[in-house]
């Protein structure tokens, strides 16, 4: 049975440990939430009395033999407002959970999650493969359904990424594919092909805009079970030290046991690729001015 920790303090951190309380995987949910009134403490603990899954405070000691710790946002609002709320709560939680010795596993399921993927890992000092986010897998599943909805076909026979960060993102046109056939190949035999990558494009906009706890819980069920066991390819928030800056976007990966293992990497178009390398800068550009004005 694993040990999850949901730290937050927002309505996604509640509605992520409610999924988790009633998961089919096997698990021990603690919260640690500065506001149990925010997070409806109350009516977790109900759920979980009609729950297979437990529901515990957190308290420090218990990080100690976490086996993943879960963070969420850490409040609601301006963009400005919470990135700072989420460095200032991931940077309590990290420093009382190494305190007492942590050696899981990080999943950060916030906004700009490659963002604070990058300073959880930053304030851990754990490993990266250890630490990842949620990054772009929701976005990719986005991207899969809108092909099968626009092909007619099964979500099942659609094989596409989306790689770069939640709100940067690049779709993977040319390594799409329908079975094993390439989308790019269907296009030339679609009348409205236009039409139908702007369609596209315009739901995972729609997406990524949107996304909340409620489309988080899904993901973050099945990372868990990667972790547990059931391993998993999918576009997930990690660092790599690539030159002089450390990056941390998504791109395809595999989830197991051992947390993060590279797979071949999925190149696209020189486009695509551009597209990837401005986002990136972008992100760069971010993360060295919050780390400047620490300074």
């Amino acid at each position: 049975m694993q040990k999850v920790v949901v730290c937050g303090d927002t309505a996604a951190t509640e509605d992520i440990a409610a999924k988790l309380i009633q998961s089919r995987l096997p698990l021990t949910v603690l919260l640690d939430a500065p506001d149990a009134d925010k997070v409806g403490m109350d009516g977790l603990i109900a759920l979980a009395a009609v729950s297979e899954n437990p529901l515990q405070k957190a308290t420090p000691k218990q990080l100690a033999d976490t086996d993943v710790l879960v963070i969420t946002d850490f409040a609601d609002g301006a963009a400005e407002m919470v990135q700072a709320a989420n460095l200032a709560g991931m940077r309590r939680v990290l420093k009382s959970a190494m305190g007492v010795g942590f050696a899981g596993k990080v999943l950060v399921a916030t906004q700009e999650s490659e963002l604070c993927t990058y300073f959880a890992q930053r304030f851990s000092g754990l490993k990266a493969n250890a630490v990842m986010g949620i990054g772009t897998m929701g976005l990719t599943r986005c991207f899969e359904h809108s092909l099968a909805r626009e092909f007619d076909v099964p979500a099942g026979a659609v094989t596409a990424y989306v790689i770069g960060t939640q709100p940067d993102f690049t779709l993977l046109w040319s390594r799409a594919y329908i079975g094993a056939t390439t989308v790019m190949s269907l296009l030339q035999e679609t009348d409205d092909a236009a039409g139908l990558m702007t369609r596209v494009q315009a739901a995972c906009q729609a997406y990524a805009r949107a996304a909340d706890g409620h489309s988080f819980c899904g993901l973050i069920e099945r990372l868990l079970a990667a972790n547990a066991g059931s391993a998993l390819i999918a576009p997930v928030a990690v660092r790599y030290d690539e030159g002089d800056q450390p990056l941390v976007y998504s791109r395809p990966v595999q989830i197991d046991r051992r947390g993060v293992t590279a797979v071949a990497s999925v190149s696209g178009s020189e486009a695509e690729q551009q597209s990837l390398a401005e986002a990136l800068t972008r992100l760069s550009a971010q993360i060295a001015a919050i780390e400047a004005g620490e300074n």
